[in-house]
């Protein structure tokens, strides 16, 4: 499996009453792999995977994995977790449904050492039916996972991808110095990064911000791909603006509003997170607008 190109954290709806709305994501879906976005990831920290229930989680990967063979692409399974048997169990009921890789992000809340991040991801790797890409994300759960770590990681067959989200640019030099294994694959984790992190040798991103501006997306990979250096940081500078008012307070929650405007989907999320506040909302607007993808 080859992880290049534009990735997109797929958003789960919900209907008013808090329920999934298994329609409008397949709608979302469908929708995104004709924008020709790489492959889909549902469940993860962008679709609220920690709210999901295990037959929410379920049916969505069946949705995801639906779609994406109509487009002949492939589904990176949300299957992180901060209990490592649980975390098993999700990447099983994936691949019973075709999903063809597993996103496991490092455990939150316990903040386990570098040796227990070791542990847990060997301990997957070992059992997993699908290759692992490993997401290490410390804003959120407040451990980063080490390039020492990475490298060692890297050794296990099973591990085949690392998203990264740290925002820190020696750490991304670290992970990519003197060259990154053969047969493994660096995502931006952060969308304002695509850019950068493709030109230190990175092979593609993760984005949560692809939801709403996937042609956007797919084309600044373009660039990358042809090594057009000038016009993917000229686009790259162009989306910045939307990327920063999408995160301008926690995610999902831009990107639900976002998607409101532009294509009439339920601004609902799960608690604990709420809607955003309307100066937020007008901030996303105005950069909506800016971009033409709010008439």
């Amino acid at each position: 499996m080859k992880l290049h190109g534009v990735w997109v954290a797929t958003v789960t709806f919900f209907n008013a009453d808090g329920s999934v709305d298994k329609e409008r994501f397949r709608d979302h879906c469908s929708r995104l792999l004709t924008a020709k976005v790489d492959g889909l990831v549902p469940c993860g920290t962008t679709g609220e995977g920690p709210t999901l229930n295990s037959q929410e989680r379920k049916a969505l990967f069946e949705i995801a994995v639906s779609e994406s063979l109509k487009h002949q692409k492939e589904v990176i399974a949300g299957c992180g977790g901060n209990y490592t048997e649980a975390v098993l169990k999700n990447i099983q009921e994936a691949h019973e449904v075709g999903a063809k890789a597993a996103l496991v992000v490092t455990p939150y809340y316990n903040k386990p050492t570098q040796q227990g991040l070791l542990a847990h991801y060997t301990f997957l790797a070992d059992k997993s039916p699908i290759p692992i890409v490993l997401y290490n994300v410390p804003s959120r759960t407040g451990v980063n996972l080490l390039p020492e770590t990475v490298a060692e990681l890297w050794k296990h067959p099973q591990i085949i991808g690392l998203k990264e989200a740290t925002g820190l640019h020696s750490q991304w030099l670290s992970l990519t110095s003197p060259v990154v294994p053969q047969n493994k694959y660096l995502l931006a984790g952060d969308d304002d990064a695509f850019a950068t992190f493709s030109a230190l040798g990175g092979t593609g991103i993760i984005s949560a911000s692809a939801n709403v501006a996937p042609e956007l997306f797919v084309s600044l990979s373009n660039h990358l791909e042809k090594q057009e250096w000038k016009e993917a940081f000229r686009l790259q500078k162009q989306l910045f603006p939307l990327i920063k008012s999408l995160f301008v307070e926690s995610n999902p929650g831009p990107l639900k509003y976002a998607l409101h405007r532009t294509f009439g989907t339920e601004n609902k999320l799960r608690l604990p997170l709420v809607p955003v506040k309307r100066e937020s909302e007008q901030l996303i607007e105005r950069e909506l607008r800016a971009l033409e993808l709010l008439k």
